[in-house]
Order: C-alpha cells, then structure tokens, then sequence
C-alpha cells in the first residue's frame, strides 16, 4: 500500500515513538500533583515545552498545548474575540480568509451570528491573498486578523510575513494557523502574534498541538477548569504526546530543508506525469509559491470521488481534499473560492507526498491514474 495523502496525517516516525514510550510506560503521574510521579511528568512537559519554544524562538510560557490544530484555532479566534468584548463592551471586526480551514470560517460564521462584523478575503485563481486588500479591509475596529500560512487543499502558500507586517503597522493582532506548513517552510521570523501548529502533521502522535500566544497578547480560555497552561487551557495535559511532539517538531526542522529538496522534484515528476499524458488535467494551486509536496490535479469531467475509491483499489491512498470534509457531497469551498464552478470543483484530487516517498512509489502512482484514466 502506497500513502499520498500526508497533508491529512503522517505516519508516526519510529524515533517519536521512542520518545514517547518512557512516558506512556512509567511518567504516567498528573503532571498538576506535587508528589513524585506528578514531579515527573511535570518535568518532562517543561522539558518538551523549553525544546519548542526555542525551536520557533519564542518563550517557554508562549507555548500552550492544545488538543489539535482546530482547538488551536478555536482559541485564538474565540479566545481573542471574547477578550475584545470584555474590553470594548461590543462585537468588533474580524478578517480571515474565503479558503481557510474550515474549522476557522465557522469560528468566523459562529461569531458573524453573534454581531461580528466578519470579512473573508477573496483570493486569486491560484488561491493566493494579496496583502493590499488586507490594508484596505483594516479598521478602527479590528480585533484580528486569522490568516493560514498554507492551504491544506491545494498547497498555495500566502504572503505571511508581508500580512503580518501590515498588521503591525495598524496595531491589529494577527494569527497564523501554521498547521499545513510548519516543517516543510522555514519557522516564520519572528513568530506571529499567535500561531497554530499540530504534531500529526510533521510525523508526531494525534491529539496534540500548540497555540504560541505571545506575551503580549491576552486571550480568553474557552476550556475552564484548572489553571493548567497558563490559565489558558484547562486540563490535564498529554505527557506522552508532548514529549512526542517537541520531538516531531525537532526532527522536522533539523532536516526541513533537506526533505523539501527530495520531495519537490518527485512532485514535479508526478504533475509533469499527469498533465502530459492524461488528457483534460490541470494543476490547482499555485505553481511556485506552493508547498513542496502537494499536487491538487483536475481531471475534467471526472469525479474526483470515483478516482480516490479506484486508487485505493490499486494499492494508492490518496484523497478529493481536506480530510475533514472527504465524504462530503458538497464542493470544495477552497476551488469555488478560486473561481472553479460547483461541478468543477468536485473534480479535483489531492496527492500530498511525505519524507519517505521514493520515485518507485510516484512511478506506479502515475501508472495507476493512467490505467483509471482510459
């Protein structure tokens, strides 16, 4: 069996696992009590937090461990807006993105319906923003502006940093769900306002991530009960998955680059494939400012669903967009975002390759879409 679906998940790698082990075998103490099975699991989570915090720059005390990437953006849409309310006494002005997660724009449609003035800004036909349109769509009333680094539909990957420094110059907080691009692109310097990453994407365990909430920045918890994480998010914290995940994310950027390089040319190798001998292919997403290992392909006329059962048939994993939203009737909102019909947009895969991809694999993948194809 061949996986090209790494932007929903990856595989865990066996050194995480290592990591991990100690801490589901003996650290299984409430890292909150103050006896010694609690003291060890309290020191291995300082630990694990310290080793992230320095790999992205930040502060110790600037890493909250949340559940995954949604509860992450969860917290910082909900969290900063609640704390907007309790300062400003009304509903201010939120800006995101028309092809976001969509774990963000029903945040956005949720606090839309509770008198938030909410704009989705509109993307070109490769999916990509223009930092202009964010200047121009900034007000006096502008609590935050939520904006994914990289799209986890098509790969095209935004003009963080220059929408960050607008942001800075009008004094609007700015968060970045970094889920789909940390470990593939460098760590963002310096690191926004907030920004949320999750371990499973860079071959950590499930049920893990991590909202970085600079000092300066005030949010208000959504999960309540003890003062676990700063008093930011209640709950008896994943041991094991954290020490897993600082590990994940050590071994990610220690060899980041490296693993760009050998995954770019087999995407290539794979797109150029396919839009040269299978007829009524296109690629979506953008074509250089795009993560390296993602191929999102049109094949015209075709259901996208029909191909991911065909290929599962043939020994090939691969997916018709997010995860979340595989099994869906519906079409993608990320493709109409850029300007494809509902019917074009439901004719669209995703092949996202991983660290341990091989030319093998990519050669028979081809093949694969090929026979389906005719």
């Amino acid at each position: 069996m061949m996986y090209l679906d790494h932007a929903a998940t990856t595989p865990l790698d066996p050194q995480v696992l290592e990591a991990m082990l100690p801490h589901l075998r003996d650290t299984w103490g409430n890292p909150s009590s103050p006896h010694a099975k609690g003291r060890e699991a309290r020191s291995a989570i300082d630990g694990a937090r310290r080793t992230i915090a320095e790999l992205l720059s930040v502060l110790p005390q600037e890493v909250v461990f949340v559940s995954n990437g949604s509860e992450g953006n969860s917290l910082a849409l909900f969290g900063t807006c609640e704390q907007w309310v309790e300062t400003h006494g009304t509903p201010g002005h939120l800006i995101t993105a028309s092809v976001e997660h969509s774990c963000s724009l029903k945040a956005a449609d949720k606090l839309e319906l509770k008198g938030w003035h909410v704009t989705r800004l509109p993307v070109d036909s490769y999916g990509r923003l223009n930092p202009d349109d964010l200047k121009a769509a900034l007000t006096q009333n502008t609590a935050l502006v939520s904006i994914q680094w990289a799209n986890n539909e098509v790969g095209t990957i935004q003009p963080i940093e220059e929408m960050a420094a607008v942001c800075k110059e009008a004094a609007v907080l700015f968060h970045c769900d970094a889920v789909q691009g940390i470990g593939l692109l460098p760590v963002l310097s310096p690191v926004p306002d907030m920004m949320t990453i999750a371990a499973h994407k860079f071959y950590g365990p499930k049920g893990i991530g991590a909202l970085i909430v600079r000092e300066t920045v005030h949010i208000t918890p959504q999960v309540m009960g003890g003062g676990q994480e700063f008093g930011m998010r209640a709950g008896t914290e994943n041991t094991p998955g954290i020490v897993g995940m600082a590990k994940a994310l050590e071994l990610a950027l220690h060899d980041r680059e490296g693993t760009a390089n050998r995954i770019r040319p087999l995407r290539d190798h794979l797109v150029d494939s396919i839009l040269r001998t299978i007829k009524d292919t296109s690629l979506n997403g953008h074509p250089v400012h795009r993560l390296p290992n993602f191929a999102n392909i049109r094949f015209a006329g075709r259901s996208a669903e029909n191909i991911v059962i065909r290929m599962d048939m043939e020994g090939v994993c691969i997916s018709s967009g997010a995860a979340c939203l595989t099994g869906a009737s519906r079409p993608s909102h990320v493709l109409e975002a850029m300007g494809r019909s509902a019917d074009e947009a439901l004719q669209n895969i995703r092949l996202s390759l991983g660290k341990d991809t091989t030319r093998g694999e990519i050669d028979t993948t081809i093949a694969a879409l090929q026979k389906i194809a005719k």
